[in-house]
């Protein structure tokens, strides 16, 4: 079957999706509904894949993988979207499997929203993998898999995903900014074909995207997303209920007055978002993600029809389109008229960077931490001479799997070690993923944070660990730090084991790390493409008994 979606992005044409979401249960009126709708709007001809969301809101839903499938049988293209979070590593390999053996070839690669339920009770939240890894796991299953045999290693038939990953513009913080795009940047030398941003209202920030995009030196196609805004979706955002959406005051009281009119505000969305589709067109986005409740086929080709009408005028809607956060940070500065007031547009020319850490918990331990790790844990400093002989010592005399009490106590007690053996510790900068981020991400922060807290503890409770890791980074001018490499994912052959050790040995995922380049102090357009293959160079040797996490 022919794949829509790839070739217009491809090709350069303007691309259009449009947006699903399963919901609950398998065979519910609702869904059969929404399910044929979706084919009214695919039949206009107009849209290049219906996209399918994985469970969002961190609700159980309708598995993505298996509508595809229905679709394709229907003669519609998917765009299945495929999250980290529920699936082990081995899951999630098996279920890209099923999607190549079906013909499902798009994926949109993310993170996932944090689980809020579950059957009888909140359900364990899965993290093995992040979208850096998933984006270059499917890279490397496209060349031929490389898999362990009998016989030795053996290499899999290449599959055909065409994969792409999102990205979070919508951030007014430098410390949420920043690190936000590094992370893209990581998506994109994994192997990431396409991205889609989240979703906002500031034309400003679409622009700043693009802008990056073009200073770095990618050409790797943006869709924007468009979403059809009712003020009781607006509320839910406001309220923290979808993660990573920013509302502005201006914006909710703007949709207050329009929900007082007779249509209760939908002519407003409409034109919005046929507003929003010019701005993407101008800015030079390849394409629009399209979403919405209750989009029928008749809405759907009005508002590409009004876009179209609109697109002469697209300077014009992005100064109406421009709900951004007041005094929130830009990397680019804004153009200024004649009379020294802001237009709303960006110029080419880095804003300064003065922002300051929130509150002096982001540095918490960040001093002992940063004098220990120089003295002890540095390659050739004569503490990590030391403790490697005495590392060698104990695993000849109580092997790999000893008891390591004293160690654990002491990381326990400063940075809540839960023991998983392969320590993410300095890829963080000394706050630990796998029990401080809810998410466990070892790459970059997710689109879940608010003014530098994490999305999964209202209220201010806990900062986001990248939103710390970089003010840490910045304060000790040691930005290298986070935007030289790329992390592998949790060796879980290690749990139980000493990560002293294993860092001594080299077994651990500081010896597997792909040296990178990113950022725009580093000067190197596109960042460093790793040499060869991509395929993790860590080659754990423990002794016998195996991990129990």
């Amino acid at each position: 079957m022919e794949n829509r979606f790839k070739d217009a992005l491809v090709n350069g044409e303007f691309c259009v999706t449009c947006e699903i979401i399963p919901g609950r249960g398998a065979r519910e009126d609702g869904q059969e509904k929404e399910f044929a709708e979706a084919k009214r709007i695919y039949e206009t001809g107009r849209v290049h894949a219906m996209s399918i969301t994985d469970n969002p809101g961190g609700n159980p839903a309708l598995l993505a993988d298996t509508l595809g499938k229905e679709f394709l049988d229907q003669g519609m293209v998917p765009l299945v979207h495929f999250t980290c979070k529920d699936r082990s590593r081995n899951q999630i390999i098996a279920q890209l499997y099923g999607l190549e053996r079906q013909g499902v070839e798009n994926l949109l690669l993310m993170t996932g929203d944090y689980q809020v339920s579950g059957w009888d009770g909140r359900a364990r939240p899965v993290y093995d993998l992040d979208p850096v890894h998933l984006n270059m796991l499917c890279t490397e299953m496209n060349k031929g898999l490389i898999v362990p045999g009998r016989k030795g290693d053996m290499q899999e038939k290449p599959t055909h995903f065409f994969n792409g990953a999102v990205v979070n513009p919508f951030k007014y913080l430098e410390g949420e900014v920043i690190p936000q795009y590094l992370k893209m940047e990581k998506k994109l030398i994994a192997g990431a074909n396409f991205l889609i941003i989240q979703l906002g209202y500031d034309s400003r920030k679409m622009d700043e995207l693009i802008r990056y995009r073009n200073e770095r030196g990618y050409n790797t196609p943006i869709i924007a997303n468009i979403f059809l805004l009712t003020r009781g979706a607006a509320k839910l955002m406001r309220a923290g209920g979808i993660a990573g959406a920013y509302i502005s005051d201006e914006l909710m009281a703007q949709l207050d007055e329009e929900a007082k009119a007779e249509d209760k505000g939908k002519g407003a969305r409409i034109e919005r978002a046929a507003q929003m589709i010019a701005i993407a067109k101008g800015l030079g986005y390849a394409g629009v993600h399209i979403g919405g409740f209750g989009i029928t086929a008749e809405m759907f080709c009005g508002i590409l029809d009004r876009a179209a009408e609109l697109e002469p005028e697209w300077k014009e809607c992005y100064k109406q389109v421009n709900f951004g956060k007041k005094g929130g940070y830009y990397i680019y500065e804004e153009e200024k008229d004649a009379d020294g007031n802001g237009t709303g547009f960006n110029t080419d020319k880095h804003a300064p960077k003065p922002e300051q850490a929130r509150s002096k918990k982001v540095f918490s331990k960040w001093g002992i931490s940063r004098f220990a790790h120089h003295w002890m844990l540095t390659l050739g400093k004569r503490g990590n001479k030391v403790l490697a002989s005495r590392m060698d010592s104990l695993d000849n005399k109580k092997g790999v799997y000893r008891h390591h009490g004293l160690e654990h106590t002491g990381k326990s007690m400063i940075y809540g070690c839960m023991d998983c053996g392969d320590c993410g510790l300095e890829a963080t900068l000394y706050t630990c993923p796998m029990t401080q981020c809810p998410k466990c991400q070892r790459n970059g922060p997710c689109g879940g944070t608010y003014d530098g807290y994490c999305e999964v503890f209202p209220g201010g409770e806990r900062f986001c660990i990248w939103y710390k890791a970089y003010h840490k980074a910045k304060k000790s001018n040691e930005m290298e730090r986070i935007t030289s490499y790329i992390t592998p994912p949790n060796h879980w052959e290690l749990f139980g084991s000493s990560p002293w050790s294993a860092y001594t040995h080299r077994r651990d995922n500081c010896e597997g790390r792909i040296p990178v380049k990113i950022g725009l102090e580093t000067g190197v357009p596109g960042g460093v493409t790793p040499e060869t293959d991509m395929l993790w160079k860590v080659k754990v040797d423990v002794k016998s008994k195996p991990a129990q996490p």
